[in-house]
């Protein structure tokens, strides 16, 4: 366990009273390796699934945010939302743990869509100062900028279809 890297999932477990939590876990292989140390994992995944669930809260304020307000300064929660992402990736790329499929994990965790996930972290890679964010400018619009035009999943559907009929 030197300074190797070592990719963790999130699992949702039960406890014996049936309860749900999110725990982080390790390959069962590197027990095996000649210098492993079981409590030095231990405490490096306590420390990670602890920023992971401190992630999870501050993502899910932030979607209740976005889903409970008009247009007005929404454009700010996307961001934020990407932020709390971003933040939490540099946080952990020295470390020796790193979440294996991130956006997967995000996208249960949250039930947000991966287009979402990627979609705010792009969006705060593009605009890395918050003072950047023009508060009359919709999130599709910062989006259409990034991806070269938004075409929503109803849109796209409708595309398909008319160059099938075609």
């Amino acid at each position: 366990m030197n300074n190797a890297k070592i990719a963790v999932q999130i699992k949702l477990v039960k406890d014996p009273d049936g309860n749900e939590s999110l725990k982080a876990t390790a390959p069962l292989h590197l027990m095996f390796y000649k210098n492993f140390d079981a409590q030095r994992l231990n405490k490096e995944l306590q420390k990670f699934e602890d920023k992971y669930l401190q992630l999870m809260d501050n993502l899910k304020s932030i979607l209740k945010l976005i889903k409970a307000r008009e247009r007005e300064g929404k454009v700010l929660l996307y961001w934020m939302f990407g932020d709390e992402i971003y933040n939490f990736t540099e946080e952990n790329k020295d470390g020796i743990l790193f979440l294996e499929s991130l956006a997967a994990h995000l996208t249960r965790d949250t039930d947000t869509s991966e287009k979402m996930i990627s979609r705010c972290k792009k969006f705060r890679f593009c605009y890395p100062d918050i003072d950047q964010i023009d508060l009359g400018r919709s999130f599709n619009s910062y989006t259409e900028t990034f991806e070269g035009g938004y075409i929503s999943a109803k849109r796209r559907q409708e595309k398909n279809l008319e160059s099938d009929h075609a």
